[in-house]
């Protein structure tokens, strides 16, 4: 690789792990009010890491914590057992978000420091893509317009599922 790029986003506390999570969003393919319920997760999950992880798990999706993050997120009840029931379903390098035992995915088991967090993506050239592929995406593109709504905030937009990419991820060595 020749060309690297480097690019800062501001961020603070309150919403890095919403912004880790629409980075990430290309493999996790969630909506955004699944996001910010996995964020509140991540969130927890680093802020009482000094339980034990099976004690974590149990506490962060206890009643009295999920009422919190209901209210904070401003989810009625019903709603957000949908969205828990669906973040263990969903998968990531062969593994549920969330296990049976309430733990989060390791790669989910991300910890921002002082200074934030660091994210890099290496993109590897593979066999181009076959030149009809291209012009049934451009034709697509002209009838995805998105609102004037999502103009300034991406995190309210909604996922657009793209098939046109023919990509493998290495799982990373544990």
């Amino acid at each position: 690789m020749k060309q690297r790029k480097v690019i800062s986003l501001p961020t603070n506390s309150t919403k890095i792990y919403r912004q880790i999570l629409a980075f990430m969003n290309f493999m996790l393919n969630l909506t955004p009010q699944e996001r910010d319920v996995l964020a509140e997760l991540v969130s927890l999950n680093n802020e009482y890491d000094a339980l034990p992880e099976d004690k974590r798990a149990k506490f962060i999706l206890s009643t009295d914590v999920r009422k919190e993050i209901r209210e904070d997120l401003d989810i009625q009840e019903k709603q957000f057992n949908v969205i828990i029931s669906k973040l263990r379903k969903k998968n990531m390098f062969g593994k549920p978000l969330i296990n049976d035992k309430n733990i989060l995915h390791p790669e989910l088991q991300f910890k921002p420091d002082k200074d934030g967090f660091r994210i890099e993506d290496n993109l590897e050239m593979t066999a181009e893509i076959k030149k009809e592929k291209i012009e049934k995406t451009e034709e697509s593109k002209k009838e995805k317009i998105p609102p004037k709504e999502y103009k300034h905030d991406a995190t309210k937009a909604p996922v657009v599922e793209e098939e046109e990419f023919d990509f493998t991820i290495k799982i990373p060595d544990e």
